[in-house]
């Protein structure tokens, strides 16, 4: 009798505390689950990002913008500076008015003034100028030229001006319709001593 009363205490008990300890589980192991999987995928886009980084050299991603909402942003930072020298006026001269210049094309240097400041080149010639017979210690600003969409899937790789020590400008003229993205990509081993901006031709 005592074995029959025992009997009927497990049917009636044991289904109901194997479904509650199934919740249970279930209910702690989701949350985990669900963190751990967070976890994964972080760690895989934060990986993809690094490689993608690494694979083009770029110790952080270029930031750049409009030409005319550079020298804006540079005018806003110095407004309330009494500053010797302002680095937005600096780039105004640079790029609207005349300086002494270095035009680099298709494998030939031409120099007009003495000390140039600016360096006009394009995306074909790009490779072949850090070994161009050229004087690079004054050179502030290099000026690229887009010609064309093809120049757009080219690389434009900052180590190749390691000689022009006073280089601070990197100034994309663009004369095909193009987004900011895209010239990013171009970019290879940047490094945050260049700011980068540019101007897009099209339709102007």
């Amino acid at each position: 009798m005592v074995i029959n009363l025992i009997k009927d205490f497990m049917k009636k008990i044991t289904p109901n505390l194997i479904i509650d300890l199934i919740i249970n589980i279930i209910s702690i192991q989701r949350p985990v689950y669900c963190f751990a999987k967070r976890v994964t995928i972080v760690l895989v886009f934060t990986f993809f990002c690094t490689a993608v980084s690494a694979q083009n050299g770029n110790t952080v991603t270029p930031k750049i913008m409009e030409v005319k909402l550079y020298i804006s942003s540079l005018k806003g930072i110095e407004q309330n500076n009494n500053l010797s020298f302002s680095n937005a006026k600096n780039v105004e001269d640079l790029v609207y008015n005349l300086q002494p210049s270095t035009y680099f094309i298709a494998g030939e240097a031409k120099t007009y003034g003495e000390n140039p400041k600016n360096l006009y080149t394009d995306i074909a010639s790009l490779n072949a100028i850090s070994n161009a017979n050229m004087q690079k210690n004054n050179i502030e600003i290099v000026i690229v030229k887009i010609n064309n969409a093809n120049d757009l899937n080219s690389i434009i790789d900052l180590s190749l001006f390691s000689d022009f020590y006073k280089l601070k400008y990197i100034y994309i003229v663009s004369s095909v319709a193009t987004t900011e993205q895209n010239i990013v990509k171009m970019f290879h081993n940047f490094e945050e001593q260049y700011s980068i901006f540019y101007k897009i031709e099209k339709g102007e």
